[in-house]
């Protein structure tokens, strides 16, 4: 993504941020509302589909391994579209985010219209978690395609751990990374924190409201994104820009 220096990346990180909010409340309602599962992180529907294959009580094997069938349909999704895109020139990044809020929205109307504001039964849960992991791996997809450092949205690991050494101020090394480049990696922990605390709030609403309001947030993210004229590419840029 090649954007003014100065205020411009500052402004991508603050996009980033409430990007990573969302795949972290979208998760929280995911797990806490919908049946133990996760939509966006990938390594903890791994983990769970491992618990199931070795028996461990209460861990099932079927939606941890739906949720992954449908984030890996998700990324395919999303590379087909980019790629496509890519090759005729066009813009992608604001179409892309906002087919994956009309996802997002689609999933919490659907639960709204099944059991109104409460929870949704089994067989509902059965639909819905598969569909907000599609719109995760779409997001991933994304999120891979812009390349913006240390701010993948949906993993922290890396994040934290390269966070947490830049503490170590009396380092020479330390003291020579730019003050964005540690900003990024902060609000990485913190995006996916902060998601996570919004999600669970905001399933005490029930988890259709609750993601109604998540796609409701992101909209306006990518809306605000779309009006920035310095944060807007040329069209035809290198397969790692975004527009």
């Amino acid at each position: 993504m090649r954007v003014a220096p100065g205020r411009g990346e500052a402004l991508i990180a603050g996009v980033m941020f409430a990007l990573t909010m969302v795949a972290g409340a979208v998760d929280a309602i995911t797990y806490l509302g919908l049946g133990h599962v996760f939509a966006a992180l990938a390594t903890g529907n791994v983990l769970l589909l491992g618990f199931g294959v070795a028996g461990t009580a209460g861990t099932p094997l079927a939606a941890p391994a739906a949720a992954l069938g449908a984030f890996t349909a998700g990324v395919l999704l999303a590379d087909r579209v980019i790629v496509g895109r890519l090759r005729e020139g066009r813009r992608w990044f604001v179409s892309m985010l906002g087919t994956e809020a009309a996802l997002i929205a689609a999933a919490g109307a659907c639960t709204i219209a099944a059991d109104g504001a409460e929870r949704l039964p089994t067989h509902g849960v059965g639909l819905l978690v598969p569909v907000l992991a599609v719109a995760m791996g779409w997001h991933s997809r994304i999120m891979d395609q812009a390349r913006i450092p240390d701010m993948p949205t949906t993993v922290l690991q890396t994040a934290l751990v390269k966070a947490i050494v830049d503490t170590l101020a009396f380092r020479p090394a330390v003291r020579a990374v730019p003050r964005l480049t540690r900003m990024r990696r902060v609000a990485t922990v913190a995006g996916i924190l902060l998601g996570g605390i919004g999600g669970a709030l905001l399933l005490r609403l029930g988890a259709g409201p609750g993601l109604l309001a998540v796609a409701g947030f992101e909209a306006a993210v990518v809306a605000l994104y779309s009006r920035a004229p310095r944060l807007r590419p040329a069209d035809g840029d290198a397969p790692a820009a975004t527009g």
